[in-house]
């Protein structure tokens, strides 16, 4: 606020009650004010970046960041001062090599072995540089990601970093997936969190596999915030629920991101990345 003051914005702040979850359309008013103004910086608990009311402000011409789960020492994180110009290159060298692939298989050390079908998907990058009208995008957030085949993925997700509704992961969350969807999860307290969240949306569509990304800020790190969590080089991320925004097919009234350490990403059987470098 005192930034944006110094340089003659005009500043609104709105403080609302915070979302239930991730994906949780904001009251009319906040919708309203999103729709009127030039930047929106979200700084919530909870995403906002699959709502109506985002997609809407966009629509009219708002920049918008989204800083879902960000904290004070989100702000003060090395991550923010990442190199996002020359990450974003990279990001787009990836997201062209995912959007030639047919099929991503992802292992972990963690025990991860999924399979996911992209033919005809688009990969994307998260640059975090928001730019022009309409533009949206996380920050200190450096991803690239895809919108799988709803219903082409099946292996096992084991979630050892963190997740967008229970922060940073104690006891690994083991999630089985057949045909697109979350057949069983297993785990600590915050496996049980994850499932009364998804079971309160009411929506079978919430346990649809939505999203495959990958962190691209070497800065980052895991904090228990997802915006910087699921950013963090060395890391991958499934999200379930909404997808459209990605380029999907799945709506959904939720969007919860699962990161996962140490993977190991192949395209179409080629190894591309490993641990914290890629191969392409």
């Amino acid at each position: 606020m005192k930034a944006a003051s110094e340089i003659g914005v005009y500043l609104t702040t709105i403080t609302m009650k915070p979302r239930k979850f991730p994906g949780e359309e904001p009251p009319p008013f906040v919708a309203e004010a999103m729709q009127e103004s030039d930047v929106v910086i979200c700084a919530t608990s909870m995403t906002m970046f699959y709502t109506k009311a985002r997609i809407a402000a966009c629509e009219a011409g708002a920049r918008l960041l989204s800083m879902a789960g960000a904290t004070a020492s989100t702000f003060a994180s090395d991550a923010m001062f990442a190199d996002f110009q020359n990450q974003a290159k990279l990001g787009k060298i990836v997201a062209a090599r995912i959007t030639r692939a047919s099929k991503i298989h992802v292992t972990s050390f963690g025990g991860t072995d999924l399979e996911l079908k992209v033919e005809g998907r688009v990969g994307q990058v998260v640059t975090g540089l928001c730019r022009k009208r309409g533009d949206a995008q996380g920050v200190p957030d450096i991803e690239v990601y895809v919108a799988p085949i709803e219903s082409a993925s099946h292996g096992t997700l084991v979630v050892d970093g963190s997740t967008s509704v229970t922060g940073l992961v104690k006891t690994p969350i083991k999630i089985g997936i057949e045909r697109g969807i979350v057949q069983e999860i297993r785990g600590g307290h915050e496996a049980q969190r994850l499932i009364s969240i998804l079971h309160a949306t009411g929506s079978r569509k919430s346990y649809r596999v939505g999203e495959f990304g990958i962190g691209l800020n070497p800065l980052a790190k895991l904090h228990g915030s997802i915006i910087e969590d699921e950013a963090v080089m060395g890391t991958a991320h499934i999200a379930l629920g909404e997808n459209r925004p990605l380029g999907g097919r799945n709506r959904a009234p939720i969007h919860v991101d699962l990161v996962f350490k140490r993977p190991r990403i192949e395209l179409d059987g080629k190894l591309v990345f490993k641990e914290k470098s890629f191969l392409i």
